[in-house]
């Protein structure tokens, strides 16, 4: 098998961040290959995962929300989501979700040897994961349980039943790294907003009649209003967005050494508490009250074919995290890179970098925020 890169450069991670950000703002089209949207990429990937580990059954539980607020069943929001995209777009998510499928099982037949997939319940909303468990869990933060999927397991002799909840990952990308967390400006340092706030008096000086800008009726909100604007004054925008990169790095690199301050003057469980969070490596609610395990199944496409990559985010960087005096935190361009040297050889390795960003490159007046992953 050819071995993918083991590293992400500074333009390739930014690269990635507009590339999402464009996916994120598309809408499906079903008139040619290539139009479906990131959204509906992955979750078809979730509920094609599930069937196929259910034998080619569709999940029953648990309803999905669409976006006119009505509930659907899994095989409903399938078969929507299936017919707004071409079908050979259609063909390739599903080739992806039949392999991740088998690889599950091939994990499962690995660390859960005699135990068989019993059913699989689709869990993307608030709520859905307690259901399974029985322990609270929210969305996001410290107390989250980002399962897509729960897979109960049973051994046929003893009985015993066991819960994996599962984040599903799926990627175009020759790459397993792909990102893990969204991050709000609250962990960007604490010099991100006093430097955001500098950025936007510039912003209003390139372009003061940006204050005029109002939503108009066929406007969505005063977001798309900017977004109006910018497209009509390309060049102001561009002015703009080389000041959007001038930001960005003063807030990576005065970020990256807050954090190595941090570490400098002893004060390590701050940095390794923001490191997990860049990587969302905690345990789940439901991991720590031993009601069930989890995983972070990724699924990606190298010149090889589909490939799988199989994380347990809660345990997997323990080992670097305890060894906090051999971490220290870089920055390039807009990124915070963090490096764990290894005591015995003494090579350093990047294992993580968080990505600041803004929220929206064709709004002039967008928030940052930033994205974290393993490299």
């Amino acid at each position: 098998m050819k071995s993918f890169k083991s590293f992400i450069t500074e333009q390739e991670l930014q690269e990635d961040l507009l590339f999402e950000e464009f996916l994120s703002e598309a809408k499906d089209d079903a008139t040619k290959e290539g139009g479906a949207s990131n959204n509906t990429k992955g979750v078809l990937h979730e509920l094609l995962v599930g069937h196929h580990m259910q034998g080619g059954k569709h999940m029953e539980n648990h309803h999905l929300i669409n976006d006119q607020g009505k509930r659907e069943s899994p095989k409903e929001a399938h078969d929507r989501l299936k017919s707004q995209i071409h079908p050979k777009d259609y063909a390739k998510i599903n080739a992806k979700a039949k392999s991740a499928a088998n690889d599950l099982h091939a994990h499962i037949k690995k660390h859960h040897p005699g135990f068989e997939v019993s059913h699989v319940h689709h869990t993307s909303k608030a709520g859905d994961t307690e259901k399974e468990t029985g322990v609270k869990a929210s969305q996001s933060g410290a107390e989250s349980d980002s399962s897509d999927n729960y897979i109960t397991i049973k051994h046929p002799k003893t009985g015993k039943v066991r819960k994996i909840g599962a984040s599903l990952k799926v990627s175009d990308k020759p790459s397993k790294n792909v990102p893990s967390s969204s991050l709000g400006m609250e962990s960007s340092g604490s010099k991100a907003k006093e430097l955001y706030k500098e950025h936007q008096k510039n912003v209003h000086k390139i372009a003061p009649k940006l204050k005029d800008v109002k939503k108009e009726a066929h406007h969505k909100d005063i977001k798309d209003a900017r977004k109006e604007w910018a497209t009509k004054n390309p060049e102001l925008h561009n002015k703009i967005k080389t000041h959007n990169k001038k930001l960005l790095a003063d807030v990576a690199h005065h970020h990256a050494a807050e954090l190595q301050t941090h570490l400098n003057n002893g004060n390590h469980e701050h940095v390794t508490e923001h490191i997990r969070n860049v990587l969302a490596a905690r345990k789940t609610p439901a991991e720590k009250a031993g009601k069930a395990h989890f995983i972070k199944h990724t699924t990606y496409v190298t010149k090889s074919g589909i490939q799988h990559h199989t994380a347990n985010p809660g345990e997997d960087h323990e080992h670097i995290l305890k060894d906090h005096k051999n971490i220290k935190v870089k920055a390039s361009g807009g990124s915070v890179h963090f490096y764990h040297t290894d005591s015995k050889t003494g090579k350093e390795t990047k294992f993580a970098s968080q990505a600041h960003k803004f929220d929206s490159q064709s709004d002039p007046l967008s928030t940052i925020k930033s994205a974290g992953k393993a490299v």
